[in-house]
């Protein structure tokens, strides 16, 4: 074998050193390539996160910032969050020093803080709505609009409003979203109860399909309590109920009323009745002549024996049917000293003396006349 000359082996490492020289040459001017598309990606990637943010931000009310704008959906938000998760989930490369990296990580932070608040916004915008009832064109918040007067939704659970309470609700809220939420919450939870305080009141009066009082005022509460119910759903399933008793009521104040309507037509009968047998038992009275009047109420004569004469008693009425008044007593005296004196009831219209006068005539004695108010029998 040759021996290998100087020359030839200056001339093989001349060779090795030129492929060496290459080699970290070529390897260096990689290194540069990529490091300069890694910062290319770099900047594209932060100005995605740049355009990123303001569709994020483009999502909020243009009123009132904290509201999210009207019409939103839930799938906007959600493509969303897709791209952010692209965007920010970038593999660094080694050649790039952590400043190269600074801008693009500060992006990064603030679209992920962007997307979050953006997606509990619209959580709790889908569950505040979703304790009211809506439609198109009404529904509880809308962009900055807000209707705090709809009812509640059919069948609504105190744990859902409670659940949402939980995650939603703020103590000592300031801002005027933050308000609203915990006026919306609380709204809920006060239909709840008053559905509550409305069913404990008909259950005092109908309950398990029977009505248990007809009482007014326990009625009257159950009305007044059930049509404070928003939720129509709710507040019909207890008019039902109250309609039931109401008609019981009804019923029974027409039966009291017929009731007190009989009792009284039964007191006037039988008043009517106690008056027409008092009449028919009354005593009558039976009216005679002048004469027999006068004869049954005119006394008998006194006769004063010790004068000769007599007085005659007082009468109302003798045959002539006067007025007679009784005559003056003569004392025994056989005249008038002038005077005329009336006459006497029962004797044909004689006075005192002409009796007397006759009676001496004729042996009259007027105890024995039948027709004189002094016959004896």
């Amino acid at each position: 074998m040759k021996k290998v000359t100087k020359k030839q082996m200056g001339l093989i490492a001349a060779v090795v050193l030129l492929g060496v020289g290459g080699t970290y040459a070529y390897v260096q001017n990689q290194s540069s390539v990529k490091a300069a598309e890694a910062k290319q990606e770099v900047k594209a990637t932060t100005e995605k996160l740049d355009s990123l943010n303001t569709e994020i931000n483009a999502l909020y009310d243009k009123k009132d910032t904290d509201f999210l704008e009207k019409g939103i959906k839930t799938k906007q938000i959600n493509d969303l969050q897709k791209k952010v998760t692209k965007e920010t989930t970038i593999k660094k490369e080694k050649n790039l020093s952590k400043k190269d990296y600074t801008d693009l990580d500060q992006k990064v932070e603030l679209v992920n803080t962007n997307i979050k608040k953006a997606k509990k916004a619209m959580e709790a915008l889908v569950a505040i709505n979703g304790l009211y009832q809506q439609t198109q064109t009404s529904v509880a918040i809308n962009g900055s609009d807000v209707k705090k007067d709809l009812a509640i939704v059919d069948d609504l659970k105190k744990e859902t409003v409670e659940n949402v309470s939980k995650a939603f609700f703020k103590e000592g809220a300031t801002k005027t979203y933050d308000k609203t939420i915990n006026e919306l919450i609380a709204n809920a939870e006060k239909q709840l109860n008053q559905i509550d305080t409305a069913k404990a009141e008909v259950v005092k009066v109908y309950k398990d399909g029977k009505v248990l009082s007809t009482d007014n005022k326990l009625y009257d509460t159950a009305k007044n309590e059930t049509d404070k119910i928003k939720n129509d759903k709710a507040k019909k399933a207890l008019l039902e109920q109250l309609a039931k008793v109401k008609e019981d009521i009804d019923k029974k104040a027409k039966e009291e009323a017929e009731k007190a309507a009989a009792d009284q037509t039964a007191q006037q009968a039988q008043s009517q009745t106690q008056q027409n047998t008092q009449t028919a038992v009354a005593p009558t009275v039976q009216q005679g002549t002048t004469e027999e009047n006068s004869a049954t109420q005119a006394p008998a004569p006194t006769y004063d024996g010790g004068n000769g004469g007599y007085v005659a008693p007082p009468a109302t009425g003798g045959n002539d049917g006067g007025n007679y008044q009784p005559p003056v007593t003569d004392n025994g005296t056989s005249g008038n000293n002038g005077t005329t004196q009336p006459p006497v009831a029962g004797t044909g219209g004689m006075n005192q003396d002409q009796l007397n006068e006759d009676a001496k005539n004729n042996d009259y004695n007027p105890s024995t006349d039948p027709n004189s108010p002094w016959y004896k029998g």
